[in-house]
């Protein structure tokens, strides 16, 4: 299971914003109804200064994200045009709108929808050209949408209700002296991860806006695109989908090839991902690709976004060779505008890492999410979530490379983050147990990777979303493993068909052949070497399918292929594929990389039991124990429970090696 950093939505936060929910009041002056008029209207000089008063008060109140006291002084002005107009006025109806608007800021949904649809019906009766009617009908709409919360405005309510943040207290309004101001502190508090304070300030800004009768602005578009990028970092895909047509249709009314359409439909693309994963997303992000090209040219830091869309897709679904050119672009395009190792570049270079990662370049991939790490640490108000993910996808390289104790400290730290900032039940938080657990078997500790891989698997089971059903296969797998390290072979076989049946509905994946593998290896174990060898042999024709010929993965497969031969007495047969996949992985990967000591472990077993090579089995555990002693060098400050499991190692080959050395001194016996 890969943990992945959202897909890269392009904000345009420096823009003043428009809101979703909350708009501002209508000033009854700015509608084009004059105090003149007024009091021509017989509302007496005394009357019409507490109007004014009122209104001032409340505008004031309403700037200060005060709704109440706003609500309250519009109510005010309200029942004194009332009372000398009459309901039926568009005087009177503009201040009840001022109130309507006024409730939608204190969250009062449903009332101030009744009070906005009586005063749009009053000035369609008797106004039906007022200014201000656009205005109240939005706000219409947005009273709608926020009643059901993810359905754009006026639809039915959708089958399947979005899944919503656990409920907290709700954030403080943001005090602003400008809307330029306020948009930038909602920006801040959306680059750091808050995004219910992003949220409270993208709203206010949007009331400023709509008061200012900029509501179909190209500032007021950008806006529907920042607050979407909100609702969609937390889930809320209808709200994200509807903020971000109300965007398209703002830029498509200003000119058929706005610029900013090419970052609606990449944006869209990023919904559509969190909705049914990359398959659905591809042709989007690449449609979006190609806008981006044309829209703001090749170089541009929003067509390096697109590209690393593009090449995310890819990398999830296992086309890594695909995704590598677009990420080394993206690097060069990011590194030309901002400066090698800047803020602005550490998802690329991520990304870029895990790609390295995917192609079996573990020292390249580890340096990359180094570089990544560093880079974002050097961001104003960095987002803790990404630095949970950037710091697991570090401790999984690491993992993979060999270097078990290093990743253990990295990776225990990149799950106290990840707990921290996503919570227990989330993929991120899943990625990191998972990986966590791994570092811990690769170290022999198989009782303390069972215990955090159980947990993984249980907080796994309520996952929802695109990538539930393979993460949950991911778990099964991983668990199973270690099961059957502990001897707990039932339980370990009845996991490993489970993961299996799962993977078989993704065809001519990766991980559908690891699951193969990983159940070749227990029926192998159980004496069933038929079925082992047909499973085997369909695993390493996906490994080459999918990662190619020369991938450590495929390498490590044909060594274990040829392990399965070996015991069902194909002595020659076997060592063809497994010296194949030893001299694949020696220069590829370290020479104390797990998968190459067992390779060397398995050729030697060979050698030594069936082929009476004693010298060269000798000389293949010589190699496995100058690696271990190696190991133990380089994880350096290795604790007392990562040095017992490369004792435990060295013991489980001692005595093989023993008998080589024996056979070798004795060759007649």
């Amino acid at each position: 299971m890969t943990e992945r950093i959202a897909p890269r939505a392009i904000r345009l936060l420096a823009s003043a914003c428009l809101t979703l929910c909350v708009l501002p009041a209508i000033n009854a002056n700015a509608a084009g109804l004059h105090a003149s008029g007024v009091q021509q209207a017989g509302i007496p000089p005394q009357d019409l200064a507490a109007i004014e008063r009122h209104n001032a008060a409340a505008e004031t109140a309403f700037r200060q994200s005060d709704f109440r006291t706003a609500t309250r002084e519009f109510e005010a002005a309200f029942l004194i045009y009332h009372r000398h107009l009459g309901l039926q006025h568009p005087l009177s109806a503009v201040a009840g709108a001022n109130m309507g608007m006024a409730m939608l800021g204190q969250g009062r949904f449903a009332e101030a929808l009744q009070v906005l649809e009586i005063a749009d019906e009053i000035l369609a009766d008797v106004d039906p050209q007022n200014a201000r009617r656009p205005g109240i009908q939005r706000a219409m709409e947005m009273a709608r949408s926020r009643q059901d919360p993810g359905a754009p405005a006026g639809a039915q309510p959708a089958p399947q209700p979005q899944q919503r943040p656990a409920p907290g207290p709700a954030p403080q309004p943001i005090a602003y002296d400008s809307p330029d101001a306020l948009n930038n502190e909602a920006a801040r508090a959306y680059q750091a991860g808050d995004y219910a304070r992003a949220e409270t300030g993208f709203l206010q800004v949007l009331a400023a806006h709509e008061r200012a009768g900029s509501g179909n602005s190209e500032a007021a578009g950008v806006a529907w695109v920042n607050l979407g990028e909100v609702y969609s970092q937390t889930q809320r895909l209808g709200e994200a989908e509807n903020a971000l047509a109300r965007a398209r249709a703002i830029f498509t009314a200003l000119a058929p090839d706005h610029r900013y359409l090419a970052v609606v439909s990449n944006n869209l693309a990023s919904v559509q991902n969190r909705q049914g994963g990359p398959a659905a997303a591809l042709a989007g992000y690449e449609a979006a690709l190609a806008s981006m090209r044309a829209t703001f040219g090749a170089d541009h830091p929003n067509t390096a976004a697109a590209m690393g869309n593009v090449a995310g897709a890819y990398l999830a679904l296992g086309r890594v060779h695909e995704a590598r050119p677009f990420l080394e672009q993206a690097r060069a395009i990011e590194t030309a505008h901002h400066g090698a190792g800047s803020a602005e570049g550490f998802d690329t270079l991520s990304g870029l890492g895990q790609a390295y990662l995917d192609l079996g370049l573990y020292g390249e991939a580890i340096r990359l999410q180094e570089e990544a790490i560093a880079a974002f640490t050097r961001a104003e108000d960095a987002n803790p979530r990404h630095l949970a993910v950037l710091r697991t996808r570090l401790g999984r390289a690491q993992q993979q490379a060999g270097l078990s104790a290093l990743a253990e400290r990295t990776l225990t730290r990149a799950l106290a983050e990840a707990e921290t900032a996503f919570g227990p039940g989330r993929l991120e938080t899943v990625a990191a147990l998972s990986a966590l657990a791994s570092a811990i078997f690769d170290q022999g500790r198989f009782g303390d990777a069972a215990h955090l891989q159980r947990r993984a698997l249980t907080e796994a089971e309520s996952l929802t979303g695109p990538n539930a059903a393979s993460t949950l296969g991911a778990m099964q797998s991983n668990l199973a493993g270690t099961l059957r390290m502990l001897g707990e072979l039932d339980e370990s076989e009845r996991l490993y068909r489970a993961a299996l049946a799962d993977a078989r509905t993704r065809p001519g994946t990766v991980e559908l052949a690891t699951s193969l593998e990983n159940l070749a290896g227990l029926r192998r174990l159980r004496g069933d070497l038929d079925e082992a060898a047909r499973l085997q042999v369909e695993a390493l024709t996906l490994y080459r399918d999918t990662l190619g010929e020369t991938h450590p993965q495929t390498q490590r497969a044909r060594a274990n292929a040829g392990t399965t031969l070996g015991l069902a007495g194909d002595h020659a047969g076997a060592e063809g594929l497994m010296r194949g996949g030893l001299e694949g992985m020696e220069g590829r990967v370290p020479e104390t990389h797990r998968a190459l000591l067992i390779a060397h472990s398995n050729l030697g077993w060979l050698y030594l039991r069936h082929m009476n090579r004693s010298a060269d089995a000798l000389r293949l555990y010589r190699t496995v124990s100058a690696s271990l002693i190696a190991t133990a060098r380089v994880e350096g400050e290795a604790s007392e429970t990562a040095e017992a499991g490369l004792l435990r190692r060295r013991n489980d080959l001692f005595q093989l090696h023993v008998d080589a050395a024996w056979s070798v001194a004795n060759p007649n016996g």
